[in-house]
């Protein structure tokens, strides 16, 4: 009975204390989460912002009060007469080197709140010359055995000591309570008073109370995050991210597997009217959209969106739905994180920025730690050495960076949206061209020549300083070559620059929009432009040599992740590689075989190259198809710097790894061909029927292996956003296999006609003969009707008019006939 008395009254004066918190406040609100809590274990049950030992004490961060303070409310029941209270901000789960506020009830029944600080010794706290400062203390008060001190502490402040720290940053929140000497000192708690949260928390943000939870990050600042609570049947999920204006969304997805189809959603929305909602929807099968549904299951905690940061906690029914579209939490899923623009009716549209895939299929009820995506490890973070980053290959990515290249001359440029969404980091590095000055600049191009072009300039002088700015190219005419312009430094902020002899690099952000017409918004796409050169004494641009710039091949949108970036000048070789497989599977191959095949018998008495005339055909153009397929081996091998794992596209299906290990067994298959062929015995010789066989089974299995690998290779350019036309050379390239299958049909049928007719066995006509039989016959099967030779005469002249008429249209969509598109 006492323990409940002791409860009721501490619920009874938190309320009142909040109330006079509210009063005493013009136009403020309470603390978020200031409701009574049902239950007495843990005091935070129903608050979010809230930290909690389980029992006696807690503290609630509110930012509703103002951008530039937090209002924090401190509250305990374990001190009796006089003590104290105390909530550290810690960079580990350890007390030591924390920065503490203290809330003391002295003897005298004064209470005070003050700054503080934990050595290293966890015993040992000590009052610093700066006791009161960034705190304004709104209520400060004890009665019926409960002690309360809510103030506004400021985010930022200027400590001499560094002992304040500023609250720009997520920290462990450690609560403790003990009692007081006479002269009104701290003493030390002991080890039962004390409580540590078991991660990090941004307390300038929303956040639910601290709990084992676990974290699914994206590289743009969104994140979900989920607890497995006391209850056998919810969850608890927190889905949160940065947002530049209303009509936005951002969802967490549960997919049987990689792909986003048939996967159940958790939506987190901000509608146009700047509403916050919560609500379940479905991702149609065979990628047909997304179908909102309903909030089933869904018990909203808290929706927010302070600071342009969308904020959406809540719980979720495990089971037991009506919808089967609303999956249950029973079994493990693929997790998908995601954001984008929401139509007038708040709809989804699809997403901008390529969502982010778990690693691995995840049973968020039992899931250990932090969950990693398949592009990395959740918590990679940049190297804290600057230099070694600008030091690194300029192909090396740097988790969370994009990155293009310019491998002729090791210049690149990497970027990433910033931590607060409002502006673009880019690192611009790369060897300087002159001892005395030289420039590195990124430009932003609505199509790939250098004119008209918003630039940030990265230029280095003589004498050490660095030059950083926007400027313009400036686009030429009449025989005059354009130019560039300086503009500004509006928007752009420094963060660091190094010059090595070998190497220059300016680390810097800018803002994603401008008032200035020549400085571009990043809330378009571009073609990223990348040059280098030499500079004037005074700063000024000298213009580049052309081997000194690179364009990107697509047009990319900055504030998304996209990996490593091709130039255009680098995916030629792709569309080469493209062609000249092609060249050799659709023109050259499939017809050699079917002259092998099917015409051994139409020219008996010619001679092409003192040989039969369909041997010299069928050599000529299969080596001509063996060169081919050479050249495309080695410009792929080019590309891709010998590597086979190069991402042809953000999530792509687990088959188009298969592309290059296949595409390399055919080229050992197309050159073992000519090597068995070296080494075949006389067409009359009693084991001719060894090679005919092998022959014919290697060009077979590189044949149909040739085909399947064409298939996903030009799957994997479609999937890679270059706009290439990709889908309609996928349906080409099935018509031509299907025209060639008819083909060899009808000349099947033929044939058999045409043996019976002759009376000749098939397997000689063939010329596969079996053992002790003389591949001679072959000669005496040329007694074929001139009804047949003028049969096959016409299908071979239909087969190479068609063939050339697919292979031309495949080419030209692949090879120039195509409209580049963004990402």
């Amino acid at each position: 009975m006492k323990s409940i008395l002791r409860a009721w009254n501490f619920i009874s004066l938190l309320l009142i204390g909040l109330v006079s918190c509210q009063m005493s406040i013009p136009g403020g609100s309470p603390p978020s989460g200031t409701t009574s809590s049902s239950s007495s274990d843990n005091l935070c049950t129903q608050y979010v912002n809230c930290v909690s030992d389980g029992s006696d004490s807690m503290v609630t961060f509110d930012r509703s009060g103002g951008n530039d303070t937090v209002l924090i409310s401190m509250t305990t029941m374990a001190v009796n007469t006089s003590g104290w209270m105390a909530v550290a901000f810690s960079y580990n789960d350890q007390m030591d080197n924390d920065s503490v506020i203290d809330c003391i009830l002295l003897k005298n029944g004064t209470v005070i709140v003050r700054n503080s600080y934990n050595t290293r010794d966890d015993k040992n706290n000590t009052d610093i010359a700066e006791p009161f400062l960034g705190i304004q203390v709104v209520n400060a008060s004890y009665g019926n055995g409960v002690l309360q001190c809510i103030f506004n502490r400021s985010i930022t402040v200027n400590s001499s000591s560094n002992r304040i720290f500023n609250l720009t940053r997520p920290y462990y929140i450690l609560i403790a309570t003990g009692a007081i000497d006479d002269q009104g000192n701290k003493l030390y708690h002991g080890n039962t008073s004390t409580y540590m949260s078991p991660n990090a928390v941004d307390v300038t943000s929303d956040f639910l109370v601290p709990r084992d939870r676990h974290y699914f990050l994206d590289t743009l600042g969104n994140s979900a995050t989920f607890a497995y609570i006391p209850s056998p049947v919810e969850m608890e999920f927190e889905i949160q991210g940065p947002v530049s204006k209303t009509g936005r969304w951002i969802s967490l997805g549960l997919s049987k597997d990689i792909h986003m189809s048939d996967d159940s959603v958790l939506d987190c929305l901000l509608l146009t009217n700047n509403t916050v909602t919560v609500q379940n929807s479905y991702n149609l099968q065979s990628y047909g959209g997304n179908q909102p549904l309903n909030a089933e299951g869904i018990t909203v905690i808290k929706t927010s969106l302070i600071n342009g940061r969308l904020y959406c906690a809540f719980r979720r029914k495990i089971a037991n739905f009506s919808n089967s579209q609303i999956f249950p939490l029973d079994k493990p899923y693929y997790l998908f994180l995601g954001d984008g623009n929401l139509n007038a009716d708040g709809s989804k549209i699809q997403h901008g920025n390529t969502p982010v895939v778990s690693a691995s299929a995840v049973d968020v009820r039992a899931v250990s730690g932090n969950v990693s995506r398949q592009d990395e490890e959740v918590f990679s973070t940049v190297s804290t050495s600057f230099q070694s980053m600008t030091a690194t290959p300029a192909t090396t990515e740097i988790p969370g960076y994009s990155v293009f290249p310019n491998g002729n001359t090791g210049d690149k440029v990497m970027y990433k949206l910033s931590d607060d969404g409002n502006s673009v980091e880019f690192i611009i590095s790369g060897p300087p061209q002159d001892q005395a000055a030289s420039w590195i600049a990124v430009g932003f191009s609505y199509d790939q020549s250098m004119n008209d072009d918003s630039v940030i300039d990265c230029i280095h002088l003589q004498n050490g300083t660095f030059i950083i700015q926007n400027s313009f190219n400036v686009k030429g005419g009449n025989g005059v070559r354009g130019g560039n312009e300086a503009v500004n430094t509006d928007g752009i902020k420094l963060l660091k620059a190094d010059y090595s002899g070998s190497q220059m690099s300016c680390q810097l952000t800018r803002n994603l929009s401008s008032d200035n017409p020549r400085v571009f918004p990043f809330n378009q796409t571009y073609y990223l432009l990348l040059a280098s050169g030499t500079a004037t004494p005074s700063g000024e641009k000298n213009y580049h040599t052309p081997n000194r710039h690179a364009v990107s091949s697509v047009m990319l949108n900055l504030t998304a992740y996209r990996g490593n970036i091709d130039s255009y000048q680098t995916k030629q070789l792709l569309r080469a590689h493209g062609c000249l497989m092609i060249t050799a599977f659709v023109m050259l191959m499939c017809g050699a075989i079917l002259i092998a095949r099917y015409y051994k018998t139409c020219w008996p008495e010619d001679k092409l190259c003192n040989t039969a005339v369909w041997f010299a055909v069928h050599r000529f153009i299969m080596v001509t198809g063996l060169f081919c397929c050479a050249a495309g081996f080695i410009i792929i091998f080019c590309y891709s710097k010998g590597k086979l794992n190069r991402t042809f596209g953000d999530n792509s299906p687990s088959y188009f790894w298969a592309h290059g290990p296949m595409g390399i067994a055919v080229m050992i298959l197309i050159a073992m061909n000519p090597l068995i062929a070296l080494f075949r015995c006389d067409p009359d010789s009693e084991r001719r029927w060894i090679f005919n066989w092998l022959h014919w089974f290697v060009g077979t299995c590189c044949q149909t292996l040739a085909g399947i690998t064409l298939f996903f290779g030009i799957k994997m350019g479609e999937s890679d956003n270059y706009r290439l036309n990709h889908y309609s050379v996928f349906w080409i390239l099935i018509a031509f296999v299907g025209f060639h299958v008819f083909i060899e049909f009808l000349l099947v049928v033929e044939k058999c006609i045409s043996d019976r007719h002759s009376k000749q066995r098939f397997t000689v006509s063939y010329g596969m003969s079996s053992p002790g039989e003389s591949a001679s016959a072959v000669k005496h099967a040329g007694d074929v009707s001139r009804e047949s030779l003028l049969f096959r005469y016409f299908v071979l002249a239909v087969y190479v008019l068609i063939t050339m008429g697919l292979w031309l249209a495949m080419i030209i969509l692949i090879g120039g006939g195509f409209q580049m598109g963004s990402n």
